[in-house]
Parts: C-alpha cells; structure tokens; sequence
C-alpha cells in the first residue's frame, strides 16, 4: 500500500507540474470551472444490491484545472452508496482527462478511493471511463453522463454504472 501511495503522490506531481507548463486556468478564482453532478448507480455484483439497495444514489463534483482545445484535465470527488442502514459505500478521488467534440463528451480516469464493501473498509485503486452529451453547451453547460465506476479491491462490489446530470459554473 506504501508504495501505491507514492505511485499516486508521484502522478499527481507530475500531472500538476505538467499542467503548469502548459496552457492553465486562472486559479486565482476557486469558484470557476466546477461541475457538480447528481443521479443514480447500479453495481454490478448482486451481492452488493442484496446486501444494500437494486440503486443507489451518487454524488459528484469536478474542477478542470488544465484545458487545451478539446481535451481537459481534472481533479473529481464522487461519493456513491446504498444509503439508508447500509454501511455500503466509496469515495473515489481520481484525475481525469476529459474531452469533447461536437457536444460528445468522453474520458477516463484514475486516482485513489475509500470505501466499505458488504464485508470491510478498505482503501484502493480506482478508475472511471465516461461518455456523455453536453445538453447545454457554454458558459453554464448541463450535462448527460454514462460513467463506469470501479476499484481493484472490494471484489467487484464497489464497481458499476452511474447515471448522472452535471452543472457547470
């Protein structure tokens, strides 16, 4: 795990440092370049809607700290789970690359996650592949997203599809 930590600390140095380099967004305004998402996943494994919930709610944000012509780079923090009694959930924290063309939105991303599976908590690594439709495009766009969820532990429970509608500001 040590050395997962370090992988990922390295990643997120060199993709800042990267970033830096190229062309960057103003940071000076934190409140710009978000997306906040709602909506709905499905996991995969049937232990994990018999132990929890058939659907889940989920949760998002997104913040582009890179872009280029049609390609983003980003920082996201997503929360899914069962909800209610269930002590089923995941926190995925992962950096993305996000592109569009023509109102398609597509990428994939990869970073760290915590979370509890029907038997443990546990800590992993976790990834994202999206395709989407920009319903509203410009300054204040709304968005349309197919995402697979997923982490290399928990044996398949945490993994799954989400459903979700995104506002930018």
């Amino acid at each position: 795990m040590r050395r997962f930590g370090w992988l990922v600390g390295l990643a997120l140095v060199l993709g800042v440092g990267g970033a830096a380099q190229a062309q960057t967004l103003d940071d000076s305004e934190l409140t710009k370049n978000w997306e906040l998402r709602v909506g709905f996943f499905l996991p995969e494994r049937e232990s994990a809607r018999e132990a929890g919930r058939d659907v889940w709610f989920s949760l998002g944000g997104e913040r582009t700290f890179y872009e280029a012509d049609r390609w983003k780079g980003t920082l996201s923090i997503d929360y899914y789970g069962a909800g209610g009694s269930s002590t089923i959930y995941n926190i995925p924290i992962c950096l993305n690359a996000r592109g569009a063309s023509q109102g398609l939105r597509y990428g994939a991303g990869l970073g760290v996650s915590y979370g509890h599976d029907t038997s443990r908590g546990l800590s992993s690594l976790a990834y994202n592949l999206l395709v989407g439709y920009s319903l509203k495009p410009g300054v204040n766009p709304i968005n349309v997203d197919l995402r697979y969820l997923g982490v290399t532990q928990s044996h398949g429970e945490l993994n799954g599809w989400a459903m979700s509608v995104g506002f930018g500001f």
